[in-house]
């Protein structure tokens, strides 16, 4: 099942400030030029109408964002690591697990484009030139870039449909999805063939509309009979239910 996964993030550190100072012809104690370091990426969920499913998460678990350079004389600074887009259906609830083993609600991707930094960036340290003063004027102190952060990600697809089929195993949901849109779900003649969520879009005019269908359901479902209540939570956005 892949409509919930559990990740690690983790956004890249900032780089460390450079401690340099000016070198020039005639001038043998040049000032501090040391340049600040570069930001850490961060890493960023994003809902993305051309994903459809959790199943990628299932198979890759970590993901790190790149680091921010150090920097370097003559006040130049680090180049700032490049953030990381993860890319998930629109409908995705991100959560953060914390210690105590709750998961707090981050952002609900209800839409294409929505996004949340689910780990931020560490940030670049303060080169040796932003300590100067009147009583230090060749200070050789320069900031480490601070660490990006690290956590446990819960992503949950709750999906988002105009109408959702609902109903026992093997009673035809597949077919009449497969019938009126160009969704492919799995068609058999034995019980639970569907095993996860099936979204087809249909097209009438210029009209369109999302139909999904929930994997069988059988009595007290919600006790764990079946495929359990894990699938429920599809319905609860659902604008219509077929039965």
């Amino acid at each position: 099942m892949f409509d919930r996964v559990e990740i690690i993030v983790r956004a890249g550190n900032g780089g460390d400030g450079a401690a340099s100072f000016r070198r020039e012809k005639f001038v043998p104690l040049g000032g501090p030029d040391g340049g600040d370091g570069g930001r850490g990426g961060s890493v960023i969920i994003r809902a993305d109408d051309d994903v459809s499913n959790l199943k990628y998460f299932r198979q890759h678990r970590a993901y790190s964002a790149d680091s921010g350079k150090n920097g370097s004389s003559q006040r130049k600074s680090g180049r700032s690591g490049a953030d990381l887009i993860l890319k998930v259906p629109p409908g995705t609830i991100v959560s953060e697990k914390v210690e105590t083993g709750e998961d707090i609600v981050l952002a609900d991707l209800k839409e294409k484009g929505q996004e949340v930094v689910a780990a931020a960036g560490g940030g670049g340290g303060l080169g040796n030139s932003h300590f100067a003063s009147s009583i230090n004027q060749a200070p050789v102190l320069a900031q480490k870039g601070e660490e990006g952060a690290q956590k446990m990600i819960v992503l949950e697809l709750k999906l988002i449909a105009d109408a959702g089929i609902v109903g026992y195993p093997n009673v035809g949901k597949s077919s009449l999805v497969a019938a009126a849109s160009a969704a492919h779900p799995k068609i058999a003649d034995y019980p639970f063939t569907t095993l996860e969520p099936v979204l087809g879009t249909i097209i009438i005019g210029h009209r369109t509309f999302v139909l999904a269908e929930i994997p069988g359901l059988i009595a007290e479902a919600s006790l764990g009979k079946g495929l359990g209540h894990d699938f429920l939570r599809h319905v609860v956005r659902t604008r219509l239910l077929v039965h």
